[in-house]
C-alpha cells in the first residue's frame, strides 16, 4: 500500500513539474531541509513527518546522505554533518549579493558598533546572506544562513514594502504568522500596516518584535535597474541615540551598492 501511495505521489509530481523534473533529487533536498535549528537530530519517523514523505523514501534518502558524508547516524537518530556547509559556501561564493555586500556589512558594523546583515526573501522567510559583528572577521561572523519570519523583521518589511499590491496580497494570503515575542503583531491588519509604513518611509523598522530589547532598521537593496533583491539591516538596542545616524549609513550604502549589483 505504501509503495502504491508513493508511486501515485511520484506521478502527480512529474505531471505537475514536467518531464525534466527529477523527483528523487527534490525529495533528497526536502530531507536535508527537514533539519534545522530546532531539529538538529531527527529519527527516520521524524523526517517522514516533517517532509510528508513515505518512510521507505526517507530511508533511502537518509542512507544516501550518510554514504556521502552529508549526514551521520547512531542507528536511531540522524544529524547533518559539517560537509553540508559546502552547499551553502558554493551559493555564497557565486551569489553577487553575498560577495559584494559582505565588505559593506563589515564597514557598517565597524562604524556603528552594531550587527549588520544583508538578507534576501525566500518564501515567507528572510535568509541572511552576509553578516558582520563588531570585532568579528568575516569568516567568524555568525548568522549567515539564518532564517527569520519576514513579516516581523525590519529586513522583511523593507523588501515587502517594495512589492506591488497584487503581489503583496498573494504573499499575505498564505502567511501563517506566529509570535516571537509579546510585541510581535500577528493580526493581518497590523502586519499589513507595518509593511505599508515601510513602503511610505522607504525603510523597515521593528521594535522588540523579534527579540526583546532589540530595535532594527533596514533599507531595500536594489540592483542597477531598480529591482529589489534584498535588504540591508542594522540591529540596535532600544533607546539607542544613534538610530538616525545608523539609518543614514544604511541608505548611503544601499545607494552605493545599487551601482554594483547586476
Amino acid at each position: 500500500m505504501a509503495r502504491l501511495r508513493e508511486a501515485d505521489a511520484s506521478r502527480r509530481l512529474a505531471s505537475d513539474r514536467g518531464s525534466d523534473f527529477v523527483e528523487a533529487f527534490a525529495r533528497g533536498l526536502n530531507v536535508i531541509g527537514a533539519f534545522g535549528k530546532e531539529r538538529r537530530q531527527l529519527s527516520l519517523s521524524d523526517v517522514a513527518r516533517v517532509t510528508d514523505l513515505p518512510k521507505a523514501s526517507v530511508r533511502r534518502m537518509l542512507h544516501t546522505l550518510v554514504c556521502l558524508d552529508l549526514a551521520e547516524t547512531d542507528g536511531r537518530v540522524f544529524r547533518l554533518t559539517p560537509r553540508v556547509l559546502g552547499l551553502a559556501s558554493d551559493y555564497l561564493g557565486s551569489n553577487k549579493v553575498s560577495t559584494v555586500v559582505q565588505p559593506v556589512c563589515e564597514r557598517i558594523s565597524a562604524s556603528t558598533g552594531r550587527s549588520c546583515f544583508a538578507a534576501v526573501l525566500d518564501g515567507h522567510d528572510i535568509v541572511v546572506v552576509a553578516h558582520a559583528l563588531p570585532h568579528y572577521p568575516m569568516e567568524l561572523a555568525p548568522g549567515t544562513g539564518l532564517r527569520l519570519p519576514a513579516f516581523c523583521t525590519a529586513a522583511g518589511r523593507a523588501i515587502l514594502g517594495t512589492l506591488d499590491d497584487d503581489a503583496l496580497d498573494a504573499w499575505l494570503a498564505k502567511l501563517k504568522p506566529k509570535p516571537l515575542t509579546e510585541f510581535t503583531p500577528t493580526r493581518m491588519p497590523e502586519i499589513r500596516k507595518a509593511i505599508a509604513l515601510a513602503r511610505v518611509q522607504g525603510y523597515g523598522a521593528t521594535n522588540q518584535e523579534v527579540r526583546l530589547g532589540d530595535l532594527a532598521l533596514a533599507v531595500p537593496l536594489k540592483r542597477y535597474d531598480g529591482k529589489t533583491i534584498g535588504a540591508l539591516n542594522v540591529t540596535n538596542q532600544v533607546g539607542d541615540p544613534q538610530i538616525d545616524r545608523h539609518l543614514a549609513s544604511l541608505r548611503a550604502a544601499s545607494a552605493d551598492l545599487q551601482r554594483q549589483l547586476f
